[in-house]
């Protein structure tokens, strides 16, 4: 059912990064704070779909267009079309243009993702003790239906993103790893739209309100997979 074009999909996903740079935080603390400054990690949505656009092309050997700013082509329905069926992630992800336009629309769409909790820098200055990071995102079958999106792309979405953090994706020290992937699947067109944060809300992490120094530290809570009872209509796969 996961792999079904013609169905909405949304899904939680969870990772961890040890030890990053804090070049990449944002802080988010009273800027009053002096030595007790915590910041909340982010990792913009434009990275993580680069690094899976990456993993992709290397591991499942997918076309990427690297290089889409400018698209110097007359972009009649038939050029769009054609561009669909050739890239990957044209037609999974879609394209702008420099001014931000969207040139062909995407079906699938990614959230940044954010630490549940602060990352208190270590005493060296240089990393980052543990983050524990979440994000969210959608596929949208109406967008995947116009540029002809099939049961094996949404197949290596999925295998893209539960194999993006693994071992040996980064360098020492900085350590990552996939912690969960919730996908919610409409087994029907919903006659009224279930709102995403309904579904999402489902997967709780509740924050610790300190340093977490592992993911052991966290208590994840999520209904059992299959058949939602509390929505339905919904169908949940949980992949580790």
């Amino acid at each position: 059912m996961i792999h079904d074009p013609t169905r909405h999909h949304q899904f939680v996903m969870l990772f961890e990064i040890k030890n990053a740079s804090p070049a990449s935080l944002s802080s988010l603390s009273n800027p009053l704070s002096l030595a007790q400054d915590v910041r909340y990690g982010l990792v913009m949505e434009e990275a993580l779909r680069q690094a899976l656009n990456l993993y992709l092309q290397q591991k499942l050997a997918l076309p990427i267009l690297k290089n889409r700013s400018p698209l110097v082509l007359d972009f009649s329905p038939e050029s769009k079309n054609a561009l669909c069926k050739q890239y990957y992630n044209l037609r999974m992800f879609g394209v702008t243009d420099s001014a931000g336009r969207t040139l062909i629309p995407g079906p699938v769409r990614l959230s940044l993702a954010r630490s549940i909790d602060p990352i208190f820098p270590l005493s060296s200055g240089r990393n980052t003790a543990y983050g524990l990071y979440r994000m969210h995102g959608y596929y949208h079958p109406n967008a995947g239906k116009e540029n002809g999106v099939n049961a094996s792309d949404l197949e290596s979405l999925w295998q893209g993103l539960s194999n993006l953090f693994t071992s040996g994706t980064t360098s020492w020290p900085v350590a990552s790893a996939m912690r969960g992937l919730w996908i919610f699947t409409h087994e029907t067109s919903p006659a009224e739209p279930i709102r995403s944060r309904e579904l999402f809300n489902l997967v709780q992490t509740p924050a610790l309100r300190g340093q977490a120094g592992k993911f052991e530290d966290y208590t994840i809570h999520y209904p059992p997979p299959g058949h939602l009872e509390a929505v339905p209509g919904v169908c949940l796969t949980y992949l580790a």
